[in-house]
């Protein structure tokens, strides 16, 4: 495999890792907020709408969601920026001139 594939097929495998990533997030985030909705229905049609408890139910599932989307976005940063990063570095480090080849034991 040349270097064209191999950069290709590293461009495909990252590619299908990020929308999975997202899917993942997004399913969640859908599966929170349902189940939010789902808990100020019970609440409203069950027991009688208590506002501290649809605020709590609320919060917290927004405060979830939130987090959970804002640290996928921040990895997900993190590691493009890795990834550039060892793209632009040298494939051989530099050696010292003045430091012997092997070093004494």
């Amino acid at each position: 495999m040349d270097r064209d594939q191999s950069h290709t097929a590293e461009t495909l495998v990252e590619r299908t890792r990020a929308r999975a990533g997202f899917l993942v997030v997004f399913c969640s985030d859908l599966a929170i907020f349902g189940a939010a909705l789902a808990g100020v229905l019970w609440l409203r049609h069950g027991t009688g709408s208590n506002a501290t408890e649809v605020a709590a139910i609320l919060t917290s599932a927004f405060t979830t969601i939130g987090t959970m989307t804002t640290a996928y976005f921040g990895i997900k940063s993190m590691s493009n920026t890795a990834v550039s990063l060892r793209q632009h570095e040298p494939k051989d480090p530099p050696t010292d001139p003045e430091e012997p080849a092997t070093r004494p034991r």
